[in-house]
């Protein structure tokens, strides 16, 4: 319960703190800088929810994203997940051109990653002359895992803390409310918790938004992990299903979830709750432009 009313609170001070007057959905607009008939605002933030959307941050913008899930949903004993917090990711992405985006992030679990990441938007939905049916972008990163491994060799091996991700992103916007994206993944991870574990990893991603209002979208992914590549027949593939609302000058992101992990080095490559059986976490993230 005090983890509750402490982040609510802080909610409440940031809201006050930062919130302006101007509508966020006309700055998230402009994300996607409109060139000719290039189709614009294909999602409304670089999420769609966990994973990344084809958007990229404007030139010169910064974006700041702070995101936390609870523990799982069981009942009043525990708030319903809210009194235990079990993992807290921020980031930091900035637009160097308009088609090249850098971004730092930092999560808490399961091995305090530190993250660094580029994104390129190789293509963009145009329609009229020179149509475009898609839109596409790489998004590549590299984790480094902070916390300390045993035996004391397997801590100091240096390269054994570093995964790498190459995601290929490719989405479609259909009419005013309806997109929908497709997201293959690959994860190579240079030392394995398990001798028997693969260091390379595949999973494709699928997520959509609808559009209900303005200020309000329904958003879902999914995260098939190939299980070819997938010696852990035991674990589950990651569903979130949540909205965006716009309030108070910012973007309010809710959602659930069977991730625990809040980076793609982890939750695009199987989690261990099933989301159909109730192992569903719930958690929000906060998106603030500069």
């Amino acid at each position: 319960m005090k983890c509750l009313l402490t982040i609510l609170l802080s909610t409440s001070v940031f809201f006050k703190v930062v919130a302006q007057d101007n509508d966020i959905f006309d700055e998230l607009d402009q994300i996607t800088t409109k060139s000719n008939d290039e189709t614009i605002a294909t999602f409304k933030s670089t999420r769609v929810l966990l994973g990344q959307s084809t958007e990229r941050v404007r030139k010169k913008q910064l974006h700041f994203r702070v995101s936390h899930v609870f523990s799982k949903i069981v009942g009043i004993s525990n708030f319903f997940g809210l009194d235990n917090l079990n993992n807290m990711h921020f980031s930091f992405e900035y637009g160097v051109t308009n088609h090249v985006q850098l971004g730092i992030s930092r999560s808490n679990k399961p091995d305090k990653t530190y993250s660094g990441t580029i994104k390129l938007s190789l293509f963009r939905q145009k329609s009229g002359t020179r149509s475009f049916p898609l839109s596409i972008t790489y998004n590549g990163g590299v984790d480094y895992k902070s916390r300390e491994y045993t035996p004391q060799k397997r801590d100091e091996y240096l390269e054994g803390r570093f995964d790498y991700i190459n995601q290929l992103l490719i989405s479609r916007k259909l009419g005013e409310k309806f997109s929908f994206l497709i997201a293959p993944i690959w994860v190579h991870i240079n030392l394995t918790d398990a001798f028997e574990d693969p260091n390379d990893i595949y999973s494709v991603g699928i997520g959509g938004r609808y559009l209900v209002s303005r200020s309000l979208s329904i958003n879902a992914e999914y995260y098939y992990t190939i299980p070819s590549f997938d010696t852990h027949s035991s674990k589950k593939d990651t569903l979130s299903v949540g909205f965006d609302v716009e309030t108070g000058g910012h973007v309010f992101q809710l959602f659930f979830t069977n991730a625990f992990a809040l980076h793609p080095g982890k939750f695009a490559i199987n989690q261990s709750g099933d989301f159909f059986k109730r192992d569903i976490n719930f958690g929000f993230s906060l998106l603030r432009i500069f």
